[in-house]
């Protein structure tokens, strides 16, 4: 790739280069490493070591890029946001401190808007599921091997529903099984002061148990 450099003067009147295709760098020092993820303007991600070692690199990323412990490991990993009409999509780049090394997570794009159970090994989602948002989903799911897997689901209906009544359903999950286990009315949701989001972080904070 052809890197074009634009010179500049600085307050000493010394010339120094600007690489102009770069669109975004981060670093975070992890395990006494210094860690360079870097975007350039062909939306290839690359992330390099302090010697300069690519550790991983991913094209076709996105410029939103943000070292965080997502995961509450105490370790700071690589989340890289989507554009996207669908809020919250994500890729996890999560850092692998065995191996000190850098690992995609499978599929965690299919859970925008992950949070993490404090204290636990599980995570909750939330996506639109059409009707101007009355109709929604969050799902409960834990990683291993650094593949997501899905255990619980929680399907709010309210609108359009081919012949399925207003409310909250929620699923157990496994593999390709999904038994329905309770049944609330939609409007359980106006119970919580953040609406159906506190909803959600209630139910799967008091009862993720259930679905080990």
């Amino acid at each position: 790739m052809t890197i074009f450099m634009t010179t500049y003067s600085n307050l000493f009147g010394q010339e120094s280069q600007i690489d102009s295709t770069i669109l975004r760098v981060e670093s975070e020092t992890i395990d006494d490493m210094l860690y360079t993820a870097t975007i350039r303007t062909d939306y290839t991600l690359c992330l390099t070591d302090s010697i300069g070692k690519i550790v991983f690199k991913i094209e076709n990323s996105y410029p939103n890029i943000e070292f965080i412990d997502f995961d509450n490991d105490g370790n700071k990993d690589l989340m890289i946001s989507y554009i996207s009409n669908v809020p919250g999509i994500q890729d996890f780049v999560k850092y692998d401190s065995k191996g000190k090394s850098f690992k995609l997570i499978e599929n965690f794009p299919k859970y925008p808007d992950s949070k993490p159970i404090k204290g636990t090994k599980y995570f909750y989602s939330y996506h639109r599921s059409g009707c101007a948002d009355m109709n929604w989903d969050s799902d409960l799911f834990y990683i291993e091997d650094f593949k997501t897997i899905k255990i619980g689901n929680i399907s709010g209906r309210e609108c359009n529903n081919e012949g399925i009544d207003d409310g909250i359903y929620i699923y157990k999950i496994r593999v390709d099984n999904k038994d329905l286990i309770e049944t609330l009315p939609i409007d359980t949701i106006n119970k919580f002061q953040d609406y159906k989001w506190g909803f959600i972080a209630d139910y799967w904070t008091k009862k993720y148990n259930e679905f080990k």
